[in-house]
């Protein structure tokens, strides 16, 4: 199964990540800041990261530009899973994510976008191929 890192401010969101994905048979990482988040993406090189647009300190489009700054961490496909605007979905699309879930979400929806998510590509990555098209 695919480790997936979620980054998000709120302990009940990471939680509910770790119950959902985790009882799905999927390694859930998690990191409760963009800090953190960063790190874990540089040391673990999840398979897909999930990253909430608005924490404190850093938010993230800010992980998401650094994410696609890095050599080392640029090539992880990045969803937004947040409850923000339109605008700020396009910005973290223009920054390089390649899908947004909005929150609230049901569960099982999540688990079927998830899945579409790694199994698109998890199949180019095997190809060499950027999941981004880059």
């Amino acid at each position: 199964m695919a480790t997936i890192l979620c980054i998000d401010d709120d302990p009940r969101i990471l939680e509910l990540h770790n119950c959902i994905l985790g009882g799905r048979g999927y390694t859930v990482l998690t990191a409760a800041s963009g800090q953190d988040g960063l790190a874990r993406a540089r040391a673990d090189h999840p398979d897909l990261i999930l990253v909430d647009y608005h924490m404190p300190g850093m938010t993230g489009l800010m992980v998401v530009q650094q994410l696609q700054a890095a050599e080392a961490t640029q090539r992880i496909p990045v969803v937004s899973l947040t409850a923000g605007t339109a605008e700020q979905a396009n910005e973290l699309s223009r920054a390089g994510c390649i899908g947004f879930i909005p929150k609230p979400f049901v569960a099982e929806e999540f688990l079927r976008l998830v899945a579409e998510i790694l199994n698109a590509t998890t199949g180019r990555n095997r190809r060499g191929e950027s999941p981004r098209g880059a």
